[in-house]
């Protein structure tokens, strides 16, 4: 079985070695991943000519929303959200799915993190923001706050929140302090480590910090909040959401709990 996923950029990708780990920890046989880079305006190239030859694929930025039209029956999560990042195939129809939502509930989870209540401040307001907020509302989050370089985009999410019933959501402005959580879900940093004043506010040191790239340790995102002592990277969400993609495409559940420390450790080994 052939799977891949595409966006644009792509090169710091490590879904092919996670998969392969993964594979290899749930005993699958005669699978293979890979990335594809596609120009931004090659996607109907790919799913007209390329496409056929997978079995299923992942997406990521800046197509989870633009690959809609490819679908012909969506996941009702990721209907709501509107974006897709997994898509499988089966009695000739394309189907769709959001496993972001998954992963990141996972990373909470996993990491204990209680969102009922809580204050929490947002860095970005694309496709993953937009994940994210859906998560907070649905564990009882208290106050939303967006921060973001478009103030246009920053309303969209604002104006999807609430759609969804929550109303307590705003954009940042200096006046916004003490929030309880901090989640970067830009790929500010991943890319290139240059002095960046995005991140530039103030968060006190109990604030938990949760960055979404999980190719470093030490992000462009918590080096900015040196002082909070908890820091999360996005490791968990990036191994669950591959895992449920892997769960979709072979029509299985699959136990990992016990195994998880170790997929962690493995991907962590890998330089990036």
């Amino acid at each position: 079985m052939r799977f891949a996923v595409i966006g644009n950029p792509i090169d710091k990708s490590l879904s092919p070695q996670l998969h392969e780990i993964l594979y290899k920890k749930l005993n699958i046989l005669n699978c293979s991943f890979e990335k594809i880079l596609i120009e931004n305006d090659k996607l109907d190239n790919f799913f007209n000519d390329d496409f056929d030859s997978f079995n299923g694929i992942n997406v990521t930025i800046p197509f989870k929303s633009k690959v809609v039209k490819f679908i012909d029956v969506i996941d009702d999560e990721a209907k709501i959200l509107g974006n897709i990042n997994c898509i499988s195939k089966s009695n000739n129809k394309i189907f769709g799915f959001n496993t972001d939502k998954y992963g990141f509930d996972m990373l909470l989870i996993k990491n204990d993190i209680n969102i009922r209540d809580r204050r929490c401040i947002i860095f970005g307001a694309g496709s993953s923001a937009k994940t994210v907020v859906k998560c907070l509302i649905d564990k009882g989050v208290d106050k939303i706050i967006i921060k973001n370089r478009s103030i246009n985009n920053a309303r969209n999410l604002q104006n999807f929140s609430n759609e969804l019933g929550f109303n307590n959501i705003e954009l940042f402005n200096s006046d916004h302090l003490n929030f309880d959580i901090a989640i970067n879900t830009t790929p500010i940093g991943m890319y290139k480590d240059d002095i960046n004043n995005f991140f530039d506010i103030s968060l006190n040191k109990n604030t938990i910090l949760i960055d979404l790239i999980y190719t470093s340790k030490e992000t462009l995102f918590f080096k900015n909040f040196d002082k909070c002592s908890q820091k999360i990277n996005g490791i968990d969400m990036f191994i669950f959401q591959a895992l449920k993609s892997i769960e979709i495409w072979r029509e299985t559940n699959y136990n990992l709990d016990s195994q998880i420390e170790s997929v962690r450790k493995k991907l962590e080994k890998i330089k990036c």
